[in-house]
Order: structure tokens, then sequence, then C-alpha cells
């Protein structure tokens, strides 16, 4: 029997089509596809746009601490949207937990679609990935954030969520994510951005 590869890396963008072809197959074959990532929101905000007093910039008070919260999350080939969030930086544990989670919840061959960061890359990342067989790994092209679909949400929620919104505290920060990430299902955002990159490959 020969030896079930759990990592490929497709290295650039010239690799795109047969990346895309690979992921296509393998759907094909019953495999469900998940675009992995993480993100991290600060209280200090997302600036946008506004209006104001014609003369006068707009100012907004923000706290003096640069608090953070980091989300790993994934959007599915079918469709659905996971996440977890959590205070400070996302670990290999982190990664290798949330793998754990969506094992449990998606039934199948899952192909996990996701950048070089080093936490993918780790040791413990890549030997949680040897002893399931369901899993597998695809490396995306380095700075090729255009081909991982999450990255959309991430603008979203930054933008219709966090958008010139200033937290005054992690606890505020959080249930302002809550809100969005609640918001994003019921629009059925994921699986519009799946349906959208689907008809792009064609």
């Amino acid at each position: 029997m020969a030896e079930r590869p759990s990592a490929t890396n497709f290295g650039s963008h010239p690799g795109k089509n047969r990346l895309h072809r690979s992921w296509k197959k393998k759907v094909a074959e019953g495999a469900i596809l998940v675009y992995l990532d993480e993100v991290g929101f600060s209280l200090k905000g997302v600036r946008r746009r506004t209006w104001g007093t014609r003369g006068v910039t707009p100012l907004v008070k923000l706290p003096a601490n640069w608090e953070k919260l980091s989300t790993i999350g994934a959007i599915t080939s079918d469709g659905r949207f996971f996440q977890n969030t959590r205070s400070g930086a996302i670990r290999s544990t982190d990664v290798t937990q949330f793998f754990r989670h969506l094992l449990r919840h998606i039934q199948g061959e899952l192909v996990v679609v996701l950048d070089n960061a080093g936490i993918h890359r780790s040791k413990a990342t890549q030997a949680f990935v040897e002893t399931h067989e369901r899993l597998s790994l695809v490396f995306l092209p380095p700075y090729a954030p255009e081909l991982n679909p999450i990255e959309l949400v991430w603008a979203y929620v930054k933008r219709n969520a966090l958008g010139n919104f200033c937290a005054r505290s992690i606890v505020e920060l959080k249930g302002r994510l809550v809100s969005a990430w609640q918001r994003l299902r019921y629009i059925e955002l994921p699986q519009r951005l799946i349906d959208s990159n689907l008809r792009r490959d064609q």
C-alpha cells in the first residue's frame, strides 16, 4: 500500500491551476476542502471613512493598551464556518486542537488548505497530521492570500463589524466578534464565497 502524503506544497503562483485541479479531483472523490487561516483583532480598532464637520478632524479616544484576540477559523467546500477565538497569539497546540474539532464535526476526508505559517509546519502539527488518516494539508504558494477565500471572511468582519468601532475592553471586542460570526452565518457568506471561488476557477 502506498504511503499517504500528509502535505502538499505547490510552491508558486504558476502552480495555481494544478492546485485547483487537485482540489476539484479530491472533492469529486468525496473529500471536504477546508480553507483555514488565523487573524488578529486588537482594541485599536479598524479605521474607515466617516462624516465630520468641515475643517474638523474627527477624533476617537482609544484605550492605552493594545490587547488583542486571535481567531483560527475555516470555511469548508460545503459552506460551513468554524472558528475559535482566544486571547493572545495562536500557537501550534491551538492548531492541532482546531484540527480535532474539525475531525469531530466533519465526516470523510479533510483536505486543509492553508498558508506556510510556522505553526502550520511545526513538528507538533505535522505529527498530528501523520497520525490522522482522514486529514491532509495543502500549502498555498507564498504571499498568495487571494487563493484562500477565508481571507474575505476576515475582510468582511473588519469592514462591517469592526469598522470605526473601538472596543473599550477585550470582553466588548469578543462580544462584537460573536455577533459578527452569527451574522456571517445568517447571510450564508461562507457558501457565497465558496460558490464564487468555484465559478472563478471554471
